[in-house]
This record gives structure tokens, sequence and C-alpha cells, in this order.
């Protein structure tokens, strides 16, 4: 796909934008800075120049004119630190399209809070109900069914710390995410709100949080485009979530959406873990399928220890999660099997754009079996693959910030035994 990008591969990578300082430690106030210079160019975090996200992109995006107009915001459990971001957000604006995008950032996989409140709280005995009180208190009660309407722990934390927490208030002019676009409310302009994995949850749940009927908010229109999302809720909740936010491919004023994607809708790698949650882990590893007791996964062949560790994991989650949650309007597609290849000069900038690599699945005859290459493989399906579905180039990486999670070295695909 040549740039300018349609407006979907558009509002992707602004989402993605939102993970600018994934993996950095310093203090709340720190990160808040550095996540506003990789947006709008600055001084990077070693003192060095560096353009900006937006001034490097705008060429590349539909409308050509995006610029910050909230936040950017960061929240951190210990805000004096050195800690993690827990989340992220900002809001993008185009004149030239009449559009704001609500942009959230996914899980930061050196954030523990993350993984445990925001993601893995799923226990229907702590769910809330909906519509959703915040701040969002975690009280033990009877286990939700299909319905009421309900969404998890998780869920509800995680909005309840977008909506509530005081560092995700512009430090300019002090207004949260409700605050201000109670602000804008503007019926000839589109609002967007997007996020993957864990804002892939978030995006929509928050969009139907502060405009529960949908078409009827005093927009032009509120549309979500949520990637990799796990399910946020029962099957009551997405029903009402999908009777106020139905999928549609009406294009923006003026621009068109090819590729047949849609909006309202949840797009997932299918090989990818996240949006299998919590309802269809069962997919994921499957065995054992032969007499070396090896495991079939999306991944290729899984030897017997990783296969049978991974399957009780998957199995626990899914019961912990008690069967009751239920998919958001959700399709899956199939990426190229490879992942990105980043490669930082010695100045501690990272090369751009950075070099698809090819991967191949593993076989009998050359299992998966380590944690490492697991691990890896979940990132390449879980980040890098998303970038190839939505037939973009990942955003640029600011200078002397963490490596990126590894990437899967290419794999020789050895001859299956006679």
């Amino acid at each position: 796909m040549n740039p300018p990008y349609p407006i979907v591969q558009t509002v992707f990578l602004l989402n993605f934008a939102a993970n600018g300082v994934s993996s950095m430690t310093d203090t709340e106030s720190n990160l808040q800075n550095y996540l506003a210079t990789y947006l709008r160019g600055g001084i990077d975090p070693a003192g060095l120049p560096y353009d900006g996200f937006f001034a490097k992109m705008n060429p590349y995006l539909a409308g050509g004119d995006w610029s910050l107009a909230w936040g950017p915001c960061v929240y951190c459990l210990d805000p004096l630190g050195p800690g993690n971001a827990t989340n992220a957000m900002y809001v993008a604006h185009s004149p030239s399209l009449s559009t704001y995008v609500v942009a959230i950032a996914a899980t930061n996989p050196i954030s523990i809070y993350d993984w445990i409140a925001e993601d893995g709280d799923v226990d229907p005995h702590y769910m809330a109900a909906w519509p959703l009180q915040t701040p969002f208190v975690r009280i033990e009660h009877a286990p939700y069914g299909a319905s009421p309407a309900a969404i998890s722990a998780a869920t509800a934390q995680g909005v309840s710390d977008l909506l509530t927490q005081p560092a995700m208030r512009d430090p300019a002019t002090g207004q949260n995410i409700s605050e201000y676009l109670a602000s804008v409310n503007d019926p000839g302009a589109t609002l967007i709100f997007s996020g993957h994995s864990l804002a892939g949850a978030l995006s929509p749940t928050l969009a139907f949080h502060l405009f529960p009927n949908g078409s009827a908010a005093p927009w032009k229109q509120v549309l979500t485009l949520p990637t990799a999302g796990a399910t946020p809720g029962n099957a009551a909740f997405a029903a009402a979530f999908v009777a106020a936010f139905p999928p549609t491919s009406a294009p923006l004023p003026g621009v068109a959406t090819p590729g047949g994607f849609a909006w309202n809708t949840d797009y997932g790698n299918s090989n990818d873990v996240v949006p299998h949650a919590w309802n269809q882990l069962s997919q994921v590893v499957t065995g054992p399928i032969n007499d070396r007791l090896q495991y079939n996964s999306f991944w290729g062949v899984m030897s017997a220890d990783i296969g049978t560790g991974l399957l009780a994991a998957l199995v626990g989650a899914e019961n912990l999660s008690g069967g009751i949650y239920a998919n958001l309007t959700q399709e899956f597609r199939e990426p190229a099997w490879g992942s990105w290849q980043w490669v930082q000069d010695t100045d501690g900038a990272w090369q751009y754009p950075p070099t698809w690599v090819d991967l191949v699945p593993y076989t009998s005859a050359a299992p998966l079996n380590s944690i490492a290459d697991m691990g890896a493989m979940i990132m390449a399906t879980h980040v890098d693959q998303y970038q190839n579905i939505f037939g973009v180039l990942p955003p640029p990486r600011m200078s002397h910030t963490p490596a990126p999670a590894p990437t899967p070295p290419p794999q020789k695909r050895k001859p299956e035994p006679a």
C-alpha cells in the first residue's frame, strides 16, 4: 500500500503512536514529557533534537495535517518513580478531515499492574455492572452470568483510571478526556476512539461509557477502531455495545475506507492469543498430536513441555473467566508470517524503516521448545503482524528508547522424519 494511507490505516497508526514511551522507566512527569516529544517533537531522552511523530508521519497520513489537541497524558502507579507508564492517552486532530482521534496506549510489557489489574482481572465475582460507575471500586459479589450487562474488573479499572486519575488530565488545561470532548462537541466533526491490545478493550468501552447512545452523540459521528482487543464483558454488554455502535464502513466525508475494513469492529490476527481472550482461548493450542506428545499451536508445533504448560495456563484462564464473556463485533485476518527487525545505530537512533523478516512456523521436526521463543512469537503475532494486516509501516521510534520486543529468528525448515 502506497502512502498517503487511507483513514482506517491512519487511525491505526495514531493508536500505535500512543505507545511512544512503552518499556521506558522514569518519573511520571518525565514519561509524559517524552511522549509529548515523541508526538510533536522536541528534545529526546538523550538530550538530542527529535522531529516528532506528526512531522515525520503527516506526509503518510490521510489529511496530512494531524496535530496534538489534548494531552498526552501518562499515568504511573508511583508518579515519583522511577517507574513505567500504566496508561497513556492523547487526542489528535485533523482540521482538513474534521476528525478527532482518541488514541489509547496498549499494555505496557513492563507494567505488572497492566497485566494483572487491567488485563487479567476477569473473575465474574468482581465484574462491574454496566453502566460503569467511576471511580471503580473492586468488590466481591455473586458471579455475573451472560446478563445483565457487565464488564470485567480489568476493563472497569482501566476505563476508571483513564477518567479519574489526576495524571490523566491535560497538562495545559487541566481537563480530563470527558471534559475536553464536551468542550469540543462539534456536530460537524467525526470522533474516533482507537487502541491496541489492552486499549482494544478500553477504547470501545470508553466510547460507550461517554456516548451510550452512539449515533445520538453531539458529533457528526462517533466511531471506534479497536485492534487485538480481548472481549471486555459478557453477552449482554456485547449486545448493548453493538446496538449503540453497529459495524459500519461509511467513509468520513471525502475519505474512502478501502480494504474491506469497517468501524466498530475489533480486528484480530488469527494467530494472536489476545483477541481470543476470554472465550476462544481453547483455539490457541491443541494436543497432544503425536507419539512424542507434541502440541499444535498458532505458531506451529510445540514441544511436550511447552505445550503442556501453555494448555494448562489457557484452560485456567478460561475457567477463571467463567465462560460468560462474549465478543464485540470481531474480524480475524491472516497476515504474512513474519516480523519487523529494527536496527539501532551507535548514536542511539533507530534505522527507519525496519526490515520485514519472513518466519517459518515450527514443525514436529523443529518444534518450539523454549519460553523465550514462545514470547518472541507472541509479540510477533500481537504487534508486528498487525502492521502487515493494515498494510502500513510501523511508526518510527524515538532515539535512545529501549529496544522493541525480541524478534524471533528466521527458522530453517527441517525435513519431517520419514
